[in-house]
């Protein structure tokens, strides 16, 4: 499937389309980079199209730059972050 994500507050100094690139295919398969995210015209998120395995654990951050940096799934119902499936919320997590 293919989803939006966010990379919030990401430092200015990743806004370069190899690294966006690198990023998104962190999560999965990068499709698109947001024009606004590439044109620095939005600097409060980053923003990738990347297609991801939905039977697999989503990502719901990454170690970088010495820092973990949150990663927000746009529009998907449902989201366990602590375990990364889809299907229930956190606070209803069975592995809690």
């Amino acid at each position: 499937m293919i989803v939006w994500v966010q990379f919030p507050a990401l430092k200015i100094h990743f806004y370069h389309k190899e690294i966006l690139t690198s990023l998104g295919n962190l999560l999965g398969r990068t499709i698109r980079l947001d024009f606004h995210t590439l044109n620095l015209q939005r600097a409060k998120f980053a923003r990738i199209a990347v297609e991801v395995d939905l039977s697999k654990p989503l990502v719901p951050r990454i170690w970088l730059d010495d820092a973990w940096q949150k990663v927000e799934y746009e529009n998907l119902p449902d989201v366990c972050f602590d375990c990364g499936k889809i299907g229930h919320s956190a606070l209803l997590c069975p592995k809690l």
